[in-house]
């Protein structure tokens, strides 16, 4: 397989429970501000619930579009 010519650099935002390596992600954005901040809203809105088990992070991936 020969690798696609167009391809575009997405950071993805990963719902992870404390202490796991492994996470859900739970939404995909352009620039890397954009997810940290996304990151951060969620994160807050758990905290603000009460709800403390879970963190945030941002993970880059590269999209290829055959």
């Amino acid at each position: 397989m020969k690798l696609p010519k167009t391809k575009t650099g997405l950071f993805v935002v990963c719902r992870h429970e404390m202490g796991a390596d492994e996470g859900v992600p739970c939404g995909i954005f352009v620039t890397n501000d954009s997810a940290d901040g996304y990151a951060g809203a969620c994160e807050q809105d758990l905290l603000d619930k009460g709800i403390t088990i879970f963190h945030f992070r941002v993970h880059y991936v590269m999209f290829y579009n055959e």
